[in-house]
């Protein structure tokens, strides 16, 4: 009778060890990665330009905001995510040829940010109608938004055109929970103004600093005389 006792006094312990076990494995478990669609579109009258010098390099860049992505049905994502979004213009597009290369950028904006480093990886197909112009991956990082960033070198930098783009991103790193509702598409043209100009230029930029240089000397001088 003892020796039953015993028994099932170690076979309750045994399960409760195990429980226990159990239940710490689920809690250290990570919880599942959340798969979520988005289709966007936009309109390419809406595209604004802005240019900067940065490094010893010219970026003409190209920004478009896009819709289909808002307060309505903004999405709540975490690292592991993916974001599988489709983007259709209104219009067939051309993004021309860059000298040294070309920038692409996919942004997602919201709220929930910390400002940390976020980070993601995968891939832009570009069509025309539904031949496949153009495929490139990407691993890139910012922070305080999501921002899929392909660069293409030569020779992948020629002009190609497109009237829609697909891309999947997977969040690598966010250190919390952020709520998208914002979307926009970025290209830059980066040319490199370090080059040494042709010969036949020289004469045209001599000329421009001498214009410059007498401006500068005339306004010296009508400060003085004042």
């Amino acid at each position: 009778m003892l020796r039953h006792e015993l028994n099932r006094e170690n076979k309750v312990k045994q399960f409760l060890f195990g429980s226990v076990l159990a239940l710490g494995a689920a809690l250290a478990t990570p919880a599942q990665a959340a798969s979520y669609v988005v289709d966007l579109t936009g309109n390419v009258a809406g595209f604004s330009n802005f240019q900067q010098d940065f490094g010893g390099l010219h970026f003409n860049s190209y920004f478009l905001s896009l819709s289909g992505l808002d307060s309505s049905n903004a999405i709540t994502v975490d690292q592991g995510d993916d974001i599988f979004a489709t983007v259709t213009l209104d219009a067939l597009y051309t993004i021309p040829a860059s000298q040294v290369r070309t920038d692409l950028l996919l942004y997602f904006f919201g709220s929930g940010f910390s400002g940390g480093p976020t980070a993601v990886n995968g891939a832009f197909n570009f069509y025309d109608g539904t031949t496949l112009v153009g495929s490139y991956g990407y691993s890139s990082s910012t922070s305080s938004q999501l921002a899929s960033f392909a660069v293409l070198f030569p020779p992948d930098n020629g002009a190609f055109s497109f009237d829609s783009f697909t891309t999947s991103v997977n969040i690598t790193l966010l250190d919390a929970p952020a709520t998208l509702d914002q979307a926009a598409f970025s290209y830059s043209l980066v040319s490199d103004i370090r080059a040494v100009p042709e010969p036949a230029s020289w004469a045209l930029m001599i000329g421009g600093f001498t214009l410059v240089g007498t401006a500068l000397r005339r306004r010296r001088s009508a400060a003085a005389t004042v």
